[in-house]
């Protein structure tokens, strides 16, 4: 949590924008599409222009040939000028013609021109045929088709044949390529215009979350309010389950600094008013006796640290939730070694683990050996303060059951009073008449690590009396 007036923490620049990224591909698809709408318009123009044109030409063929005549004197052509006319329009254009007979000899017209690249058949020349060639050094758009005239003895064939330049038809393609440009270029930048703005609307949900967020306080961890999107659905819904945890965590944090300020306050003031009485004491064996005391009193702290240590160790554990194959058969004695007490008189603890052929079995669980260990000592401990009476007996033992392992500790104590069923599990609940002072925090401690291992902690009093206290946990396969 930052201190009281400190700067906010600047945001983490990675380099990633959605934004940029929506916008780049966006502007790729535009200039893919705009790169095959300008080809395809490019096509359009010069075909629209060469279509044009190619139909002027054609006029100008058919009206000369069905101007040419054949007589006694061979073939006589009366031009009609408004041919030509046609395709005078285009003034930066020349205009070629040639009328000649079968034999190659000129009717009329430019003796020169270029002929058609191949012959077709005698019915395809009758009609007006198209072709592409250079002369005087230009580029030439070329019609010609041929005239048939049955004659006494054979039929007369000539030959019509009318070319143009290439400027006008060039610029009308220009144009036409031109305009069709303009409007891509206008529709393109009305796309990306509402393309930006589409974008701008659709990230606004994350603006409003940011926003949000922004504006809470440092405590505020309620789930987000503001209207999301159904794609940013599993997004929002993580964030509100982490905010959530966090809130729980923090909650059990606050609440564990308040209890655990509570129950310090008590023991370091008593033993403060201790130490200064046995300061003040002048009698030796009084002194001894107020020593004593503050031992005690220290005992019964270092007890309370060391739990509300081990209990602030399984919680952060059970959040982190990093378990791995253990043994319960060889946690379960070293928990034993670190509760009972090696000095006499030693009570008499009693171990029962499964057998097999080879002596000691294993009883295989998922799960984190550190909170096991935890859990197990602090339930022998609770069970060696409520439970062994001074002649009294404690049996620990491990069992199969089913699908699950169970650990059961059964002592001869007084039992479990009704009126602590319900409340046996919370923290600093303590027991009546321990027979050394506790924190109330075992049990609690041990329920947590039941919970976090998906198992069960049972207490149940023996009819012969005493408690069993069961913790059962899942079983692995061997």
């Amino acid at each position: 949590m930052p201190a009281a007036g400190a700067a906010p923490p600047v945001p983490r620049r990675t380099g990633l924008s959605v934004r940029r990224r929506l916008l780049a591909m966006l502007l790729a698809l535009f200039a893919l599409g705009l790169g095959a709408l300008y080809t395809m318009v490019r096509g359009y123009a010069y075909q629209t222009a060469s279509i044009t044109y190619d139909q002027l030409l054609t006029a100008s063929v058919l009206s000369i040939t069905d101007s040419l005549q054949y007589g006694q004197h061979g073939w006589q052509l009366d031009m009609p000028y408004a041919a030509l006319a046609l395709l005078e329009q285009a003034p930066r254009d020349r205009v070629f013609y040639r009328v000649s007979a079968r034999d190659g000899s000129l009717v009329t017209g430019y003796a020169d021109l270029p002929a058609p690249p191949r012959a077709p058949t005698s019915e395809a020349a009758r009609t007006p045929q198209l072709f592409d060639a250079v002369y005087q050094g230009q580029p030439v758009r070329f019609a010609w088709m041929e005239r048939h005239v049955a004659g006494p003895e054979s039929a007369a064939v000539a030959r019509v044949q009318v070319g143009q330049t290439r400027e006008a038809h060039d610029a009308l393609a220009r144009r036409i390529l031109w305009h069709g440009t303009l409007a891509l270029v206008a529709f393109a930048a009305a796309a990306l215009g509402l393309a930006y703005w589409g974008l701008h609307r659709s990230l606004a949900p994350i603006r409003r979350i940011e926003d949000e967020l922004s504006a809470r306080t440092v405590s505020d961890l309620h789930p987000i309010a503001a209207p999301v999107p159904e794609e940013l659905g599993n997004l929002v819904h993580a964030l509100d389950g982490f905010m959530a945890r966090l809130e729980e965590n923090l909650d059990t944090l606050h609440l564990f600094i308040a209890e655990t300020a509570h129950q310090l306050r008590t023991p370091l003031a008593a033993l403060r008013a201790q130490l200064q009485l046995a300061l003040e004491e002048d009698d030796s064996d009084e002194q001894r006796h107020s020593l004593q005391a503050v031992l005690r009193n220290a005992e019964r702290l270092s007890r309370l640290v060391n739990q509300l240590l081990s209990d602030a160790s399984v919680l952060h554990r059970s959040n982190a939730h990093d378990f791995a194959r253990i043994d319960l058969a060889e946690i379960l004695p070293q928990a034993l070694h670190d509760s009972v007490p090696q000095a006499e008189p030693r009570p008499d603890v009693r171990l029962y683990l499964p057998q097999n052929g080879a002596g000691a079995g294993q009883a295989w669980v998922l799960g984190d050996s550190l909170m096991l260990r935890e859990a197990l000592k602090n339930l022998l401990d609770n069970a060696l303060r409520h439970g062994a009476a001074a002649r009294g007996r404690l049996d620990v033992r491990l069992a199969r059951a089913g699908s699950d392992w169970q650990v059961t500790i059964s002592d001869q104590g007084p039992g479990l009073p009704p009126q602590l069923e319900d409340s046996v599990f919370e923290r600093f609940v303590r027991g009546p008449g321990p027979r050394t002072a506790g924190a109330g925090l075992g049990l609690s401690i041990a329920k947590r690590v039941a919970d976090s291992h998906q198992g069960r902690l049972t207490l149940r009093n023996r009819p012969q009396g005493g408690l069993d206290a069961i913790l059962t946990l899942p079983a692995l396969p061997s």
